[in-house]
């Protein structure tokens, strides 16, 4: 047995020792410990921590319990690596409730907890027949922004194949854990997985029979995902088994077959859901709103809105403005302001994209001053512009001259925090080039460079025809700096400039 001296650092240098490879001797190295806190030579935090990883790592669960106890009674703080230990040492004993109780504490002393602790009680858990706590936990970590993996997922799910053996027991996993799984492996994009989950609870009648909800999480995943083909496979799936779904179901396939430009078909479905005596939403029409007039059918689109507000429901503001923003493109300008209007008096209110697409939609008219007016009410409103504001506003004020007020946007927009891109660049300069200013053309050019703004083709070819209509006085390659390239470089080769 060690002889117990009278120096802290002699203590600790003899704990060390006694844990070194290959002849470690750990039963000695926790005798002193002991011996050391009774005689009031308290090892460091770190040293005590040190001893706790080793014991773990050596599999000396028991002797590592031993020095928790000890250390904690005496006030030393457990680390985070002495507390994943910890949870090792309660696994192994197959005390995995324990191990959440260890995972509570690096919580409460705020530590980080990471996936791979979380999996390896999730495991724990799972082999100790305990798949409902597993379960909990799962949730738990999840709302707490642990982002669990693939790992995680089929831990539990392998956990749940087992657990129907349980059914005689009265345990069996219900709907609602079956739904969590199925909602978290959709939401982390593992729609394949899910799939996978959910055949295999349709093949083995120890599992739970799905209901609506299960088959929505999963219609959902693929259309989030843009697989519409594995959408309609649940839905077929769904019918099949004598559920027709629901509202939500709908939403989901009606907006995937919209999305994808197969008409037909949505409207086809459109119609189903009338026959079963359903009665469309508002998410319904959005859906539908949305989808033609992204396919410039505004003349379904609008007989869709008319139809909506017929039937009692009150459109969204998203509503208004994907009409409103339609009808601007195709130059309705009237229509615009009339839905703008009736906007302004509706209950919800016009919100900052509501006003951004009037104002594009008023200046690419060349009404300058009802621009400036809806600019005027939306900052009297509270609505602070967003980066689309200014980016618009620079946009279509530089195309009709009006480069003084661009020029007080853009120093407004980096003002507001906001870091204009190339289209905004580009948008200025354009302006510049048609008034032949070169003073503030260079100006941006050294800004831009400044910046570090990265170069695209487009805003080179821009660049490029600026140059090419300067003075040829003036030394382009003197004035002009050096800039980061996306996939292209400025070639004064393709002018006369010499």
């Amino acid at each position: 047995m060690p002889a117990l001296t009278s120096s802290h650092t002699d203590i600790e240098t003899q704990l060390r020792s006694l844990c070194e490879k290959p002849n470690s001797q750990f039963s000695e190295a926790v005798s002193l410990f002991h011996r050391a806190v009774d005689s009031s030579l308290l090892p460091s935090g770190s040293t005590c921590n040190f001893l706790i990883d080793a014991l773990t790592k050596s599999k000396n669960f028991d002797l590592a319990f031993l020095v928790y106890s000890k250390m904690t009674q005496v006030g030393v703080s457990p680390s985070f690596i002495s507390l994943s230990g910890l949870i090792e040492c309660f696994l192994s004993i197959r005390k995995p409730e324990f191990a959440i109780g260890v995972l509570g504490l690096m919580v409460k002393r705020g530590y980080r907890v990471n996936v791979f602790g979380v999996n390896l009680i999730l495991k724990g858990l799972c082999q100790n027949n305990k798949v409902g706590k597993a379960v909990v936990l799962f949730r738990e970590v999840g709302r707490n922004c642990v982002s669990l993996d693939i790992f995680s997922y089929n831990v539990v799910i392998n956990g749940l194949c087992k657990a129907k053996k349980l059914k005689e027991a009265g345990k069996k996993p219900d709907v609602v854990t079956y739904n969590t799984l199925l909602v978290g492996l959709c939401t982390d994009g593992q729609v394949d997985e899910a799939m996978k989950l959910l055949k295999l609870m349709l093949k083995d009648e120890n599992f739970v029979e799905p209901d609506v909800t299960i088959f929505n999480s999963l219609i959902q995943g693929f259309y989030k995902e843009g697989f519409l083909d594995g959408a309609v496979e649940v839905y077929h799936m769904m019918v099949e088994r004598g559920i027709s779904g629901s509202m939500v179901t709908y939403n989901f396939l009606i907006g995937g077959y919209l999305k994808a430009g197969i008409i037909d078909d949505a409207l086809e479905l459109w119609k189903h859901v009338l026959n079963l005596g359903f009665a469309p939403n508002s998410t319904t029409y959005s859906i539908m709103i949305n989808g033609f007039c992204k396919m410039h059918m505004l003349s379904f689109a609008k007989g869709l809105f008319s139809k909506m507000k017929a039937c009692g429901l009150s459109p969204m503001v998203i509503d208004y403005n994907t009409l409103m923003a339609s009808l601007c493109k195709e130059g309705s300008l009237g229509q615009a302001r009339g839905l703008f209007q009736e906007l302004r008096n509706a209950t919800h209110g016009p919100d900052v994209v509501s006003f951004t697409t009037i104002i594009d939609g008023a200046l690419k008219a060349g009404d300058f001053q009802s621009a400036k007016e809806l600019l005027m009410d939306m900052l009297q409103m509270g609505l602070a512009p967003d980066y689309m504001t200014f980016s618009t506003l620079i946009s279509r004020l530089s195309k009709l001259g009006q480069l003084d007020e661009a020029k007080s946007v853009f120093e407004k927009m980096i003002a507001s925090g906001f870091t204009p891109d190339t289209f905004v660049y580009d948008s200025l300069l354009k302006g510049f080039a048609s008034k032949g200013k070169t003073k503030e053309i260079i100006d941006l050019l050294h800004q831009m460079a400044d910046k570090g703004l990265v170069l695209d083709s487009e805003i080179i070819s821009t660049i490029l025809t600026c140059l090419c209509d300067m003075s040829e006085d003036l030394d382009v390659m003197e004035i002009l700096p050096n800039f980061s390239f996306a996939d292209a470089k400025i070639d004064l080769q393709k002018c006369s400039i010499k």
